[in-house]
């Protein structure tokens, strides 16, 4: 099986050693300025392992004409929200052949670009389910910097798809050691990332601290947009929002910031604020997209239009 992963920043560093080792042919797509970068070999430290690794791609490509010049059995999308809006998807997209398109990209309106794109029976979604850091993160101590990542307990990763795609996929990745399953990949990340996105917002407002998370002021205004994005997010889906509609509250907010860091191997704060800081221009996309969206759909807005005003505000001043 060859593979083309789309980018080789943590998503596909992470998916694409797994995939190698299950024996996979991994190649990746990057610019022209990364090639070096991507020819060296990338430094990991999987899960609970101290000692480097290294993940040396297969092969480097960096135009259409290269991707287009080979036969790929898949693609796999590992950009963010705010990347993929440009002419390069369609290029790449018709550059593949009869390849399968796996598109790992949670934001609202994500699956609606990538769709037109590919034949039904050839789109894979997937829902990340790891975590991912550039370590030493908290001052650990490591031979040398490289791509750390954690899977946490009982979250696989999830993929949906025709069965013809979706299955090797599964089996490869669980071959390679990671966790994997077939799935509703597109309702979990809709309701998932309603939630992070939302807490991550007023984290940030907050000052990156948990501490200032778990205020009253923050708490609150998380858990209100959290339930304005879930409601708009399964409105555009067809779905039912599920039981997390339920339980969200600023209780629920100020649980997860006192549960997570006691299982997380890293500084779970710590990696909140790097990992979103470096993807911040995403999590402002999808409060817009979901304001946007909801207010089309006459559903109420008010929490995510003052969180995404405040949130700019807090850039403003940083």
């Amino acid at each position: 099986m060859r593979v083309l992963m789309v980018g080789a920043g943590s998503v596909g560093q992470v998916y694409g050693w797994h995939l190698q080792q299950a024996g996979v042919e991994v190649h990746v797509y990057v610019r022209p300025k990364y090639v070096e970068e991507a020819r060296a070999g990338y430094v990991l430290y999987p899960p609970g392992v101290r000692t480097p690794v290294r993940f040396h791609p297969d092969g480097v490509v960096t135009t259409p004409a290269d991707v287009a010049a080979q036969k790929w059995d898949q693609v796999w999308l590992c950009v963010s929200s705010t990347a993929l809006r440009g002419a390069w998807l369609a290029e790449i997209t018709a550059a593949m052949g009869d390849a399968t398109l796996v598109s790992l990209l949670p934001g609202l309106r994500d699956r609606d670009l990538v769709a037109p794109l590919v034949a039904p029976e050839r789109l894979v979604i997937g829902l990340i389910a790891f975590s991912a850091w550039h370590a030493p993160l908290g001052g650990e101590p490591l031979p040398e910097p490289g791509m750390a990542w954690w899977h946490p307990p009982f979250t696989p990763s999830q993929f949906e798809g025709a069965p013809a795609a979706v299955d090797p996929i599964v089996a490869a990745l669980k071959k390679g050691g990671c966790p994997a399953i077939t799935g509703d990949a597109t309702a979990m990340a809709a309701r998932g990332s309603s939630f992070l996105l939302s807490l991550v917002a007023a984290m940030e407002c907050a000052g990156w601290t948990f501490a200032g998370l778990r205020s009253a002021r923050w708490a609150g205004l998380a858990a209100a947009a959290a339930k304005e994005a879930l409601t708009i997010s399964t409105s555009h889906l067809g779905i039912s929002p599920g039981p997390l509609a339920w339980v969200l509250s600023p209780t629920l907010v100020r649980l997860t910031t006192r549960v997570v860091p006691l299982v997380a191997p890293m500084d779970f704060e710590a990696f909140l604020k790097s990992h979103f800081s470096k993807v911040g221009d995403q999590t402002l996309l999808a409060l817009d997209l979901w304001i946007s969206e909801g207010q089309g759909r006459s559903l109420p807005v008010a929490a995510l239009t003052e969180l995404a005003g405040e949130l700019r505000r807090a850039r403003g001043a940083a």
